[in-house]
């Protein structure tokens, strides 16, 4: 049995002794280092400026300030002037929530734009989005006064 003990691999005292010293509750793999929060965080502040450098007019703080106030209007009676104050600057917004707003405008030709918008975007849409915008687009077809609106709206209905 002795011949037996001696060939098989048992660590050294010194060996044990180590591993009795690190916690048991310590990665085995040597520590990595990891890049610092800060270069994570300029990173990310500089791919900001570039989408915003991209984006062109639509990155800068004003559209930001007039997107947020379109948002923050809706329902009051200053929400049509803040989306003619937004639209004759930068045009429609490309964001499908923001344009689902902009059906409640009860302004003619922003809706009829808007309805030209969502059939141009509508393949690109999420399935829940495509959902939302085909109940919106109903509900202003059944509710809107103009013939033009509403017929627009049936014609875009039959496409989707």
């Amino acid at each position: 049995m002795g011949e037996y003990d001696d060939e098989r691999d048992r660590p050294s005292w010194r060996e044990i002794d180590r591993l009795r010293d690190r916690s048991r509750h310590v990665r085995r793999e040597e520590k990595k280092e990891r890049p610092q929060k800060i270069d994570r965080w300029k990173s990310g502040r500089a791919r900001e400026a570039l989408e915003r450098l991209l984006k062109g007019e639509k990155g800068t703080l004003e559209h930001d300030k007039l997107f947020n106030k379109i948002h923050t209007s809706y329902g009051t009676e200053s929400f049509l002037r803040h989306v003619k104050a937004y639209i004759e600057r930068y045009g429609l917004p490309d964001d499908p929530s923001t344009l689902m707003l902009l059906m409640d405008t009860k302004d003619e030709k922003i809706i009829r734009d808007v309805i030209d918008r969502f059939e141009s975007i509508y393949p690109n849409l999420t399935d829940r989005m495509k959902e939302d915008v085909k109940r919106k687009v109903s509900i202003v077809r059944l509710t809107e006064r103009s013939q033009k609106v509403r017929e627009r709206a049936e014609a875009f209905l039959e496409k989707v």
